[in-house]
């Protein structure tokens, strides 16, 4: 088995806090020496990773700035809001919620959203960890 040159794995001392983006995406490396025989390392991501990191999450971020202007427009919920803000789906919402998927999807519809019972809406709330006045209300600033 060939080995790996250990410039090929990203050092933390190289690295400056400052260099990184995501400094809490670390990943584990494997390397080989012939005396030693395999090592594995935690450090951070190469700087594509992190890139692509980063891509992602801003492109999560546009999404969740889209969704709210359509809670703010009155197309949709603000359960819409924070399903996206907690980066979940239908089904795994009807799951932690104890609903079918369609109830949800009726749920994410602002006329169907204010006649919810309260005890509704706790569900809700209680699964984004959020007071129920915080889900009624999403944040427009942030």
């Amino acid at each position: 088995m060939a080995s790996v040159p250990q410039n090929a794995v990203p050092c933390e001392s190289d690295v400056t806090q400052n260099d990184l983006l995501y400094t809490y995406n670390r990943e584990m490396f494997y390397s080989f020496d012939k005396e030693k025989g395999y090592s594995r390392k935690i450090s951070y991501q190469y700087d594509a990773n992190q890139t692509i990191i980063k891509q992602s999450w801003d492109a999560a971020e546009e999404r969740l700035n889209a969704i709210k202007q359509k809670v703010v427009d009155g197309k949709l919920s603000p359960i819409a809001y924070y399903m996206e803000k907690n980066l979940m789906e239908i089904p795994m919402m009807a799951a932690y919620v104890g609903l079918r998927k369609w109830k949800v999807r009726r749920h994410l519809n602002p006329k169907r959203f204010v006649k919810l019972k309260p005890d509704q809406l706790k569900k809700y709330a209680d699964v984004f960890e959020i007071t129920v006045d915080e889900l009624k209300n999403i944040p427009l600033n942030k």
